[in-house]
């Protein structure tokens, strides 16, 4: 989740929440200043009252981007798993995850901040850590119970520092008012946190950009129980392998390759960019107009590599038959002429209203072979009321020879299987029953746009279709 897409789901509440705000202060203060005429003897400071009213607002703001904005998708769903989160953002890689655990320690900083404000008693450290704690518990118990998000140990860790975070803060700016000064004890006091935490970050980047080799997405972040499942896989494996060919591909987590292609789209089909880019996961998206009004989406995936280009309105007209070549000779040209399609690609048309183009290369010849090779396809769907087509999908990687590589032996592949190490979308769970039915050797895209040989594994978990990838380059 991107600042645009808090802001865009804060906005359609920002007026309700508004008014609801001005009844709050105006009940509350009424109720107060009765109490106060019929002899009540305690008094609520302004500076009470005003951070009482922001922790309100704060908590709406939390409840509506951690429950209310979702749907009830998340039935069951429990990770008490610490620092999961930690291995999921390492092993994608991705801008989304690490932002996913700054932004769940910023959310909280606001009640941390706020809370010495309330009282005496709120200005100590515990009192903040049990209140906080006491929140984002609370909010991860609803989200469990309601199916609206995921019960996660790593959100009430990152939820209570952040709040702790913004504690310390608050109280060295008191400390410094009270002493009227700025010593280096209370400029620590105040960034320790961040501070331990841009170093923690720091070093994982440093780490990652001095190895070779880009990490794999594919790797689990949890692993899964093995010994509660029941499985079965009938074919002798191989103890050993053979050395395989190692690509790379400049197009994958490649930022650069993305906005000169979002900039060829706009050249070439008259569009106009409206806003900035966002995240989603692995995506960045761009959204486009043209000169009638009519509304685009290009997006790109930094994992793949694949970018689209797809219409946001209804279905238009499709080019006649006899016209759909011609279509797609100049599209294929213009594709050519920017570096875009191979030479070697070969044209066909499909269901009478799509062009595309198609290169392929066997798992064995990527595999054996020694040079550079491109792969993938694009398909085009022609709109006859405009240039810019109803829809465009590039999946078409030119992949780089590196070396050869040591690889790991089916037979040690599936030692990681037995051990739990791989994804999969559900966790497994008591009395499931794993078959496995066969292997292969396949390749997978890292960060860094190596193009690695990993194992596939197939079968049914409990008679439902069921695959995993293992990473197969030897470490």
């Amino acid at each position: 989740m991107d600042l645009i897409q808090v802001i865009g789901r804060l906005l359609p509440i920002l007026a309700i929440a508004l008014a609801a705000g001005v009844v709050v202060i105006g009940i509350t203060y009424s109720v107060y200043i009765a109490y106060r005429k019929r002899g009540g003897e305690r008094r609520i400071t302004s500076r009470q009252f005003i951070a009482s009213f922001l922790i309100l607002g704060w908590f709406v703001i939390v409840m509506t981007l951690t429950a209310f904005s979702r749907g009830a998708n998340y039935e069951g769903w429990i990770n008490l798993e610490l620092f999961s989160g930690y291995i999921n953002a390492w092993n994608k890689w991705s801008v989304s995850e690490f932002q996913l655990i700054i932004f769940n320690m910023l959310m909280f900083a606001p009640l941390g901040f706020l809370l010495p404000h309330i009282g005496m008693k709120t200005r100590h450290v515990k009192p903040v850590l049990l209140i906080s704690l006491l929140v984002t518990l609370g909010i991860e118990i609803f989200q469990m119970i309601t199916g609206r998000g995921i019960f996660e140990l790593d959100d009430i860790l990152h939820n209570t520092i952040g709040s702790i975070a913004g504690y310390l803060l608050m109280r060295a700016i008191l400390d410094i008012i009270e002493q009227r000064r700025i010593t280096v004890r209370l400029l620590l006091k105040a960034l320790c946190i961040p501070l331990v935490f841009t170093l923690l970050f720091s070093s994982a980047f440093m780490i990652y950009y001095n190895k070779e080799l880009g990490n794999l997405s594919i790797r689990p972040a949890i692993s899964q129980n093995m010994n509660q499942v029941k499985i079965t896989f009938n074919t002798k494996l191989p103890d050993e392998a053979e050395k395989v060919s190692l690509y790379r591909s400049s197009e994958i987590h490649n930022m650069e390759y993305a906005k000169r292609v979002s900039s060829l789209m706009k050249d070439y089909f008259g569009l106009h960019q409206k806003g900035s880019i966002s995240i989603d996961g692995y995506n960045r998206v761009w959204s486009f107009v043209d000169n009638a009004g009519r509304e685009y989406t290009f997006n790109y995936d930094v994992n793949s590599g694949t970018w689209s280009l797809s219409s946001n309105i209804e279905a238009s007209t499709p080019v006649e038959p006899e016209d759909l070549i011609k279509q797609g000779q100049e599209y294929g040209g213009w594709l050519i002429q920017n570096d875009l399609l191979s030479q070697k690609a070969i044209f066909s048309t499909q269901n009478g209203d799509t062009v595309r183009w198609d290169i392929r290369k066997t798992v064995t010849d990527v595999a054996k072979g020694d040079r550079d090779y491109d792969t993938g396809l694009i398909m085009i769907v022609p709109s006859a009321e405009s240039m810019v087509p109803q829809n465009l999908f590039y999946s078409m990687n030119e992949n780089i020879y590196v070396r050869v590589v040591d690889i790991i032996s089916p037979a040690e592949a599936y030692e990681e299987i037995l051990k739990g190490n791989f994804s999969i979308y559900n966790n497994l769970k008591k009395g499931d029953e794993l078959n496995v039915n066969k292997y292969e050797l396949t390749y997978t895209y890292d960060s860094k746009g190596y193009y690695q040989p990993v194992y596939q594994f197939e079968g049914e978990v409990d008679g439902v279709n069921w695959n995993a990838l293992i990473p197969a380059v030897m470490n």
